[in-house]
């Protein structure tokens, strides 16, 4: 595989691992249960159980983040590493 393939292929991998990162962690794991919980308090329907699961995904997001963000720049460099050349 030529050089300048496993470039765009190892900055494709990169992009995707980071875009993946944001959604996971940033929408599914912050921003969902934090209006999830904002829209169960409003209704009156919020229970303990409903917040505890809340707060846990919000404090756990970034540790989801860097971890599907690590993923993908390991991914990444193992198509192309520069240190080979």
């Amino acid at each position: 595989m030529s050089r300048n393939l496993k470039i765009l292929l190892a900055s494709a991998v990169y992009l995707l691992g980071f875009a993946v990162s944001i959604y996971v962690g940033g929408w599914i794991m912050l921003l969902k249960p934090i209006r999830g919980t904002i829209a169960a308090y409003t209704l009156g329907t919020l229970t303990f159980p409903q917040l505890a699961i809340a707060v846990i995904k919000c404090i756990s997001s970034m540790t989801v983040t860097g971890l599907i963000w690590c993923i993908g720049y390991i991914a990444s460099n193992s198509i192309y590493d520069s240190r080979d050349e």
